[in-house]
C-alpha cells in the first residue's frame, strides 16, 4: 500500500486505442457505458476546474454551451472554479468523495494515478478521436499500473484527456519597448529584424545586450524583465535536473549551474531586474502593470489581457538559448530555445458510478476535442486548440476572423514550441521536470535553497550551491522512486 503523497509531477507519455461496447466491464470491473450512448435519465455531475476569474468565466460559458447541446438535456453539470493556489488543497480535502470530473495538473498526475485515485478511461475513447489532437498532450496521461511508469507501453492505460498544452514563452510590452528604443536612440528596424524574430531565437548574450541597451531612461520602478523562468534557462542550455528516469541528479553539471547563474546575473551584473524578482512569483502581474519590458506568458493569459483592456500592445518570442557546457556560442553543444510546456488533464474519479462516468466523459470529450468548443476556447483567449489542424491553420492565421486586432500577433511561436525541433526549426518545448517524479515538493525545496544560500543576492555562486545540495537532492530522487516501488 503506497503512502498518500500530494504530488506536483508529471508530463510526457502517449495515446491508445480501444472500443468498448455499452454494458461491458472495464479492466477494473466497472460497467462501461460509452459517452455517446443516449442518456435518458437525469444525472448530476460535479466538475472542478482551476484558473483565475477570467478562466473560470470561460469554463462556465463552455459548460453552459455543453448543457444546451442537443442530447445533453439530462446532464446537469455543477461547475466549481478554484484558483491555482487552492485547487489541489480543495481536491485533497475531498479525496474520499471527489467530484466526478476534475482538472489535474500534469505535475500532480503521477502521484494521483499511482495512488489508484483515477479511473481508467481507455475503453471510452477511440484512436480516431485521439489522433486529431496533439499527441504530446494525450501522451502525458498514460500510465502503466504494473510497472509504475508514465508513457505509452504495453499495459499502459489512459487516465485523463488533455485540457490543453500551454507553452510558457517570452512576451514583451511593445509600447514600452518602442518608447525605450526611441529614448535611447537605438535602431528600431535592426532590433526587430535581427533580434525580435519569432522564428530565430536570441542567444543569452544577445538578449542581455538588448536588455542593457533598453534599461537606461526607464521610469522609476520599471525594469527590463520581470523575472526569468528557471526551467526555460536550464532546458535551453542543454541541461536538466536529472537523467531520463529521474534516478540520478544532474544539478552539478556545468551547464545546469551556468543556467542558474545566467538568471541571477540579470540582476547582479546587468541590473535589468531586481534581485527580489526571481523569488517573487508575481512577475507577470508586474508586467501587466506596465512595469517591465519583458516577461513570460502562456496562451491562457490572453483572457486576462483582453478582458482587462491592458493599455499597451504585446507580442511573444521564443525563449533565448544558452551556449551549452563549453560556455561558447557557435559551437556544437549550443542549446536550443526550449520553453516549458504545461498541461492539465480532465480526470474522472475512480468512485464515479457508470452513468456518472458516462456523463463526465461526454463533458471531458466535449471540452478536450469538440471542434465547436475548441473554437470557443481560443476565441475567449483560453488556449491553443487541442485539434492540430485547427491550431495550425485557423488559429494561427485567424481564418475565422475571431482574433482580429487581438495580441499577440505571432501566435505561431506557441505552436512552434509545442511542435518541437526540426532541422530548420530552432524552437521547441519540454514538460516541466516535476511531471517525471512522484511528488513535486522537491522543486520548491530546491528553489527555496537557492534563495536561502544567497544565489539572488550574490552571496554564493550557482555552482557552489548546487554542489552543496547534490546529496540532499539525490536522496529525494531515491525516496520518490521507492514510493513508486521502482527503487
Amino acid at each position: 500500500m503506497k503512502k498518500r503523497v500530494l504530488v506536483c509531477a508529471v508530463a510526457s507519455v502517449i495515446a491508445a486505442t480501444c472500443l468498448a461496447a455499452c454494458g461491458k466491464d472495464s479492466d477494473d470491473g466497472d460497467e462501461v457505458i460509452l459517452p455517446e450512448t443516449p442518456i435518458t435519465q437525469k444525472v448530476d455531475i460535479e466538475f472542478w476546474g482551476w484558473g483565475d476569474l477570467a478562466e473560470q468565466s470561460n469554463y462556465q460559458t463552455l459548460v453552459n454551451q455543453f448543457m444546451a447541446e442537443e442530447g445533453n438535456e439530462n446532464i446537469n453539470v455543477i461547475y466549481v472554479g478554484n484558483t491555482a493556489t487552492v485547487h489541489m488543497q480543495n481536491l485533497e480535502s475531498r479525496i474520499r468523495n471527489l467530484p466526478q470530473l476534475f482538472m489535474l495538473p500534469d505535475y500532480d498526475f503521477y502521484g494521483w494515478v499511482a495512488d489508484d485515485t483515477l479511473k481508467d478511461i481507455t475503453p471510452y475513447v477511440t484512436e480516431a478521436e485521439l489522433s486529431a489532437i496533439w499527441p504530446q498532450a494525450v501522451d502525458e496521461y498514460y500510465y502503466n499500473p504494473d510497472t509504475a511508469l508514465l508513457g505509452k507501453s504495453e499495459g499502459a492505460k489512459l487516465y485523463g484527456l488533455p485540457k490543453d498544452l500551454g507553452p510558457f514563452t517570452l512576451v514583451y510590452n511593445k509600447t514600452l519597448l518602442d518608447a525605450q528604443i526611441e529614448k535611447n536612440g537605438l535602431n528600431k528596424q535592426q532590433i526587430y529584424s535581427d533580434l525580435l524574430d519569432p522564428k530565430d531565437p536570441m542567444s543569452w548574450d544577445e538578449f542581455r545586450k538588448l536588455l542593457k541597451s533598453l534599461v537606461p531612461r526607464l521610469a522609476s520602478g520599471q525594469y527590463g524583465i520581470s523575472h526569468y523562468e528557471i526551467e526555460a534557462a536550464i532546458y535551453s542550455n542543454n541541461a536538466n535536473f536529472f537523467n531520463d528516469d529521474a534516478s540520478q541528479q544532474r544539478i552539478t553539471e556545468k551547464n545546469f549551474a551556468d543556467a542558474l547563474q545566467f538568471c541571477a546575473d540579470l540582476a547582479l551584473k546587468d541590473g535589468v531586474m531586481t534581485p527580489e524578482s526571481q523569488q517573487d512569483v508575481d512577475g507577470f502581474t508586474r508586467f501587466q502593470g506596465g512595469n517591465c519590458i519583458f516577461s513570460f506568458m502562456g496562451p491562457w493569459d490572453c483572457s486576462q489581457f483582453w478582458s482587462f483592456n491592458i493599455p499597451f500592445a504585446t507580442n511573444i518570442l521564443p525563449v533565448p538559448y544558452g551556449p551549452g557546457a563549453d560556455g561558447e556560442f557557435g559551437t556544437a553543444d549550443d542549446g536550443m530555445s526550449t520553453a516549458w510546456v504545461g498541461s492539465m488533464g480532465y480526470c474522472v474519479s475512480k468512485k464515479a458510478s457508470a452513468v456518472q462516468t458516462q456523463a463526465a466523459l461526454r463533458l471531458a470529450k466535449y471540452l478536450s476535442m469538440n471542434e465547436k468548443a475548441q473554437r470557443k476556447f481560443y476565441e475567449l483567449g483560453q488556449q491553443v486548440p487541442n485539434i492540430m489542424e485547427m491550431a495550425k491553420d485557423e488559429y494561427v492565421n485567424d481564418t475565422q476572423g475571431l482574433l482580429a486586432g487581438k495580441d499577440p500577433a505571432d501566435r505561431s511561436v506557441w505552436l512552434d514550441t509545442i511542435d518541437g525541433f526540426s532541422e530548420t526549426d530552432k524552437v521547441g518545448g519540454k514538460v516541466r521536470p516535476r511531471y517525471y517524479t512522484y511528488s513535486s515538493g522537491w522543486y520548491t525545496d530546491f528553489t527555496d535553497y537557492l534563495a536561502e544560500q544567497g544565489l539572488w543576492k550574490g552571496t554564493k555562486t550557482a555552482a557552489q550551491i548546487c554542489e552543496s545540495y547534490k546529496d540532499i537532492f539525490q536522496k529525494k530522487l531515491k525516496d520518490m522512486r521507492n514510493e513508486l516501488g521502482i527503487g
